[in-house]
């Protein structure tokens, strides 16, 4: 059986803090970008929200509008102003 000298044996304590501190950098870079994702992505949400809203608001205040001129839901049989 041949025997492996000791300099062939396997990584050498340099080379695995080198490639361990490269997975440390590599790691803080992600975990940086994520933050700056999710951020990005709650402001977009918020955005998003605030407009639904406006939206809605305009819709309610339109029909508030129609049933105040009395184009509102009818409640009873009679015909509405706007079949005169």
């Amino acid at each position: 059986m041949e025997r492996i000298s000791k300099s062939k044996s396997g990584f050498s304590l340099l080379e695995m803090v080198l490639v361990v501190g490269i997975i440390v950098i590599l790691a803080a870079v992600l975990v940086i970008n994520i933050g700056t994702y999710i951020q990005t992505s709650k402001n977009a949400s918020s955005q998003a929200d605030a407009s639904r809203r406006a939206t809605n608001d305009n819709i309610m205040s339109a029909e508030a509008s129609m049933v105040a001129l009395g184009f509102g839901k009818i409640k009873s049989s009679a015909a509405s102003p706007a079949d005169t």
